[in-house]
């Protein structure tokens, strides 16, 4: 779980800590690798099951980003289960560009409902032929297929960064040499479509 500041830092620091929660900050590497040991220590010391979002992120509920590969490889089994929110009373999904998690969590309590269909899906573990990375994804096409999600393979933390100019440019290009390479394709390359039609029109102004 990131961390937060104000009176949700002191809900985690006080009350979801004292439950097992495990919070860290997503751009300090050192407490990625803090997060990683203390899920590892949990499997093998603890009896009690370990519930992780792989995503990383709130997503809209209509669209499922990359697995993080960290819980996929722990070596123990995996029990994927598919959530996925009915938006009939209120949107679980929490937009933090449009509001605050104050104005998120008001309107969640103040809600008649929050409905939700839930799947549990059968245990899985890593193959022998694939990589954590592998067994991550086979899992994220079970819950999406389950749970009618489309699955999209960029990292969902990317909504948060605003690419560089020159990527956005780089692109932009590669778009629109793809574009102009399947309309040469169609109808020919541009020079001679133009001399065909000037042609034609010449010879029909001749009649």
């Amino acid at each position: 779980m990131q961390k937060h500041g104000g009176w949700v830092g002191f809900l985690q620091s006080y009350v979801l800590e004292a439950i097992g929660c495990i919070q860290f900050n997503r751009t300090d590497m050192k407490e990625r690798h803090t997060v990683a040991a203390r899920l590892k220590e949990h499997v093998t010391t603890h009896d009690s099951p370990l519930l992780v979002f792989p995503e990383g992120t709130c997503v809209n509920n209509e669209f499922c980003v990359m697995f993080k590969k960290g819980a996929f490889e722990l070596g123990v089994p995996v029990h994927p289960i598919a959530i996925k929110y009915n938006k009939i009373f209120v949107d679980a999904f929490w937009n933090s560009k449009k509001h605050s998690f104050t104005q998120h969590l008001f309107a969640l309590m103040t809600s008649w409902a929050v409905v939700c269909d839930v799947w549990y899906l059968a245990p899985q573990e890593k193959r022998a032929d694939e990589d954590s990375s592998e067994f991550a994804e086979r899992v994220q096409h079970m819950i999406c297929r389950r749970a009618g999600l489309t699955r999209v393979e960029w990292d969902g933390m990317l909504k948060y960064y605003r690419p560089r100019p020159a990527l956005t440019v780089q692109r932009q290009q590669a778009f629109a040499k793809e574009v102009k390479t399947l309309l040469e394709a169609t109808n020919g390359p541009a020079t001679s479509g133009n001399s065909g039609r000037a042609q034609g029109l010449t010879h029909r102004g001749g009649r």
